[in-house]
């Protein structure tokens, strides 16, 4: 099972050249301390125009090491003493943490998401992942990889992540326009609606 860890800023007016470069400095140093690191703009859906710095851990306690070796790393301490000292966004989701709970991440050739969230008791999830299995096969047909997270900390819990991974823009709205449109994939959503209800989407393409 991998672990996620997420962050999202939002760059303040005329400083989003800086946010971006931050983003990539403090990624740097997440990646040298083990992390498979992702910088995405967030280019529809809530907190559009937003900045995710998204790391990847083979587990939790890959995740635990490398957030110790993080806070201790020296370049660390003097990039948030930079930041304070002149911001240029709002964080506006703090290093949450998810597991991956179905499927296998693949940011290098997969790189744009569209991501779905559902409110989902846990008592639900095996149903959940049932339907999720026949809308992976079915969204395979179009090579887009799915995985399904769920978080860890955060303010809804109760709650499962569908992560549609696609290799450009172009794949995204060609995929839409075949199998999201497809009566088989509507009725798999239709299926899905008796265990969750979907609260968000949001798309997000590299930086």
């Amino acid at each position: 099972m991998s672990v996620l860890a997420i962050t999202v800023a939002a760059p303040h007016p005329g400083k989003r050249a800086l946010t971006e470069s931050r983003a990539r400095q403090l990624g740097g140093i997440y990646a040298r301390h083990g992390a498979s690191v992702k910088l995405a703009k967030v280019v529809a859906g809530p907190n559009a125009g937003s900045i995710a710095l998204i790391r990847g851990y083979a587990d939790f306690r890959s995740a635990s090491k490398a957030f110790q070796a993080v806070g201790a790393d020296p370049a660390n301490t003097e990039f948030w003493r930079e930041r304070e000292a002149n911001p240029s966004a709002d964080i506006v989701v703090v290093r949450n943490l998810l597991r991956v709970v179905y499927g296998e991440n693949k940011w290098s050739t997969y790189p744009v998401s569209l991501l779905r969230g559902y409110d989902l008791a846990r008592d639900k999830v095996a149903d959940a992942m049932a339907i999720l299995a026949e809308v992976s096969k079915l969204a395979a047909q179009a090579d887009v990889n799915v995985i399904g997270v769920m978080p860890v900390t955060g303010e809804n819990l109760s709650s499962l992540t569908v992560s549609y991974q696609f290799k450009s823009p172009d794949h995204f709205g060609e995929a839409l326009d075949t199998v999201g449109a497809s009566e088989e994939f509507q009725a798999l959503v239709a299926k899905a609606a008796a265990f969750g209800s979907l609260k968000s989407a949001f798309l997000m393409t590299p930086l």
